[in-house]
């Protein structure tokens, strides 16, 4: 397993930044539209977008509510900003943060949308934490990103890439099943636009599970059409 550190994170995303959205940005643009509409947001929801980058997700939310997001690049709030002063948005906002030192009361959020970000940090188990503690209990928590394969092979694949991904800013051999039985999530349905998709979206309960004493239950994963 390799271990991402957010100093050099924190660089690397900074250097992505000026380019981010037509390349990555571009990849998951549809996934992120269709992840965040499994929020069914109302206007009286508070939703914090945990690792908002360069804010292309603030194109996909409706324009009622109230959204934070957070980010530990400079360079990408920077993106995100622009973002939000040219489109006149006045019910977003973002500052830079800590996704595992969020400054941030308990249960202050009605949902936290979590887009690659939790192969990014250097301790995933810390973060989803930190998400269950400022959400309500009951909020719905979306995780969007690259898990580790159960293809043995690929799975192999992955780990052999996972030194040079950590370089560009990434790890490639974070297991889903590891994530939740270590936080003992409560996942509600997950879903992959296509068989072949390399992105998973998982849709989450916030029973607070990850605060709570670890139990040795290891939930069944549900897996839906897109």
């Amino acid at each position: 397993m390799f271990l991402m550190q957010e100093a050099s994170t924190r660089k690397i995303y900074d250097f992505h930044s000026g380019f981010y959205d037509a390349t990555f940005g571009r990849l998951v643009r549809k996934r992120v539209a269709k992840a965040i509409s499994h929020m069914n947001i109302v206007p009286s929801d508070l939703v914090l977008d945990l690792g908002i980058g360069t804010g292309q997700s603030l194109n996909s939310y409706p324009n009622i509510g109230r959204i934070i997001g957070v980010d530990l690049s400079a360079g990408m709030l920077k993106e995100a900003r622009k973002k939000i002063h040219e489109r006149g948005m006045t019910n977003a906002s973002v500052f830079q943060a800590d996704a595992m030192r969020l400054p941030f009361a308990d249960d202050t959020f009605d949902h936290v949308f979590i887009s690659h970000v939790i192969s990014v940090v250097s301790d995933p188990f810390k973060l989803v934490v930190e998400a269950q503690r400022v959400a309500k209990p009951g909020a719905r928590i979306i995780i969007l990103n690259h898990f580790q394969s159960t293809n043995r092979m690929v799975a192999l694949v992955e780990k052999w890439l996972c030194p040079l991904c950590t370089k560009l800013g990434w790890r490639s051999d974070l297991p889903l099943q590891d994530l939740v039985r270590r936080t003992n999530l409560e996942v509600d349905y997950r879903y992959q636009l296509s068989a072949l998709d390399l992105w998973e979206t998982v849709v989450v309960t916030n029973t607070k599970s990850a605060l709570k004493p670890k139990s040795i239950t290891i939930p069944n994963l549900q897996t839906v059409a897109a």
